[in-house]
């Protein structure tokens, strides 16, 4: 994925003492913004997004998830604040967020109430604390600012703390969670926006929308990819040179299209093990010498080091676990 990092935006993270460039080389990630663009693969993405959560501050992530510090360099969020009411306004945000990173708002609404979901679109991600924070302080943010008006979700919570000054801004007791969730009022999502701009709205659609195609297409390629190593790694056929003849291409042509996304086949190839790991591992038939086999690993200890690097953890430790979570 390309994202633009404007130099505004660049010099707004200086100020909180933050520089990009290493923040990347200390995640393992060897990219660098170059004419205030970053390509990035999905699994590098996760990988900046967890170093900005071992190295940014509470009052930091604050200042990422006040919408009127940001605005200015991002346009999906300057198009939210042109929205009618707020209501519209996360509308927009969840149609145009892919434009900012693989991140989703699920948005189910109730009777007098909205929860919004915030989750990963890539499988096996779990957000960071970092990203869930900012997520959803840039949705209050965004009403607040729209509305002019002090507005509380009626709940809020994740599976994280949130810690005194990010519960002092959000004004509601946050709660420990299974999802990523923020709930408002759908009174208060209808109270009128007045930073509502039609004529900007207008102006900036078609660029969103264009960018927003361009994602999508590039999106498809990958998908299309994870499928098919979804199916063809447990057969144990999954080389590139097999992958690409089942989409019709040449092997360089896939890797220069891959390329050109920021991402690598065998980037893609871990991704798919690790998507496949967890139903697996859930399966009490198989030893862990058949599972790092229908991953396609040459032999267990190659397998028990990419676990230990996704999990953090042994297979044997997380299946115990794993284990007593499905008995209770």
């Amino acid at each position: 994925m390309k994202i633009m990092v404007s130099e505004q935006f660049q010099r707004f993270m200086k100020s909180l003492d933050v520089d990009l460039n290493s923040l990347l080389e200390a995640a393992g990630v060897n990219k660098v913004v170059w004419q205030e663009q970053l390509t990035l693969s999905d699994v590098e993405y996760w990988q900046l997004m967890n170093e900005f959560d071992n190295q940014l501050t509470d009052e930091m992530i604050l200042g990422l998830g006040n919408i009127t510090n940001i605005n200015t360099f991002m346009p999906s969020f300057f198009a939210a604040l042109a929205a009618k009411n707020g209501e519209q306004a996360i509308e927009r945000m969840a149609t145009y967020k892919s434009l900012i990173g693989p991140v989703h708002l699920k948005i189910v609404t109730k009777s007098d109430v909205v929860n919004i979901h915030i989750v990963g679109n890539s499988l096996g991600i779990e957000l960071p604390r970092f990203t869930v924070m900012t997520e959803q302080l840039l949705l209050i943010s965004l009403l607040r600012v729209g509305t002019g008006k002090p507005i509380k979700p009626t709940a809020i919570g994740s599976k994280y703390q949130y810690g005194a000054q990010i519960d002092d801004v959000i004004g509601t007791r946050s709660q420990r969670l299974t999802d990523n969730c923020v709930q408002f009022q759908v009174a208060d999502l209808q109270r009128a926006f007045i930073s509502a701009n039609n004529s900007m709205w207008t102006f900036l659609q078609p660029g969103l929308d264009q960018q927003k195609l361009v994602i999508e297409r590039d999106q498809s390629l990958l998908g299309t990819v994870q499928a098919l190593l979804l199916k063809k790694i447990p057969s144990g056929s999954f080389s590139i040179d097999e992958v690409a003849a089942s989409l019709n291409l040449s092997k360089r042509t896939l890797q220069r299209n891959l390329g050109a996304l920021g991402t690598t086949f065998n980037d893609e190839v871990q991704i798919a093990r690790q998507t496949l790991v967890v139903p697996l591992m859930k399966d009490q038939a198989l030893s862990l010498i058949e599972i790092s086999y229908l991953l396609g690993y040459a032999d267990p200890e190659s397998f028990s080091r990419a676990f230990k690097k996704w999990f953090q953890q042994s297979p044997s430790i997380y299946r115990q676990q794993l284990s007593g979570r499905l008995k209770n």
